[in-house]
């Protein structure tokens, strides 16, 4: 019998959505799916503590969903994972700044597809030179201009929130939620963003990663991503 390998990971992931709500310290659970690779699907997930996300991975459930998308038993054959074609990249941050509605808020879009929210998430990696000699020099340009997009985009940039990655501190992220791709596409070419692009670009060590995402739902249609149920 055929196994749909895609269905049964989201499946297994809302299922491990739903269990890590009871856990301690939990304060949101988003899965967004990447519109450049529709199999592709990020979890972003906010707790009160470090020591709480700890707990929260030893808890059943945790360990359950892992095993579930990467072992299909009986006894796989060697090398055979059930569901995911790399290991999943686990990077964990510190909130620097936000605005707007706040990210863990029940206010931001819900609706899943492309008919809701645009979720965007930027990798940053600066040049650990540069950090050494200004360390707060690159997380200053990221909240400078989010204070500049939120004031600019009322209604339309719902949050922007900038984080640094806990074992890497030269590596930052950004998380935003438009109402519409549209308006997010628009602010790319703004003079706000050119000029913080003039400014940060010689602070990397890499460009700019831009995921662009849609709020994921729990059934997987291959070409389309994960749709509501």
């Amino acid at each position: 019998m055929a196994i749909d390998f895609q269905q049964k990971a989201y499946t297994a992931l809302f299922s491990y959505r739903d269990a890590s709500r009871s856990d301690r310290g939990f304060e949101s659970f988003r899965v967004v799916n990447w519109l450049l690779a529709s199999n592709h699907s990020q979890i972003i997930d906010v707790w009160s503590s470090l020591e709480a996300f700890e707990e929260h991975l030893a808890q059943p459930h945790s360990v359950a969903f892992r095993f579930a998308v990467q072992v299909q038993p009986p006894p796989p054959p060697p090398g055979f994972n059930c569901c995911i074609g790399s290991p999943i990249d686990d990077r964990q941050y510190n909130m620097v700044k936000s605005f707007g509605t706040p990210w863990v808020s029940n206010s931001l879009p819900s609706t899943v597809g492309s008919g809701g929210g645009l979720f965007v998430v930027t990798y940053v990696d600066f040049l650990e030179e540069v950090l050494e000699a200004d360390p707060d020099r690159g997380q200053q340009e990221l909240e400078r201009y989010g204070a500049a997009s939120i004031k600019a985009n009322s209604g339309r940039l719902l949050n922007y929130t900038a984080l640094q990655q806990l074992d890497r501190t030269n590596r930052a992220a950004v998380l935003e939620v438009w109402d519409s791709q549209a308006n997010y596409t628009a602010w790319q070419s703004s003079k706000a963003t050119t000029d913080f692009l003039s400014r940060v670009k010689p602070l990397l060590g890499s460009p700019l990663d831009h995921r662009l995402n849609i709020l994921c739902g729990e059934t997987f249609v291959d070409g389309t991503g994960c749709v509501p149920p």
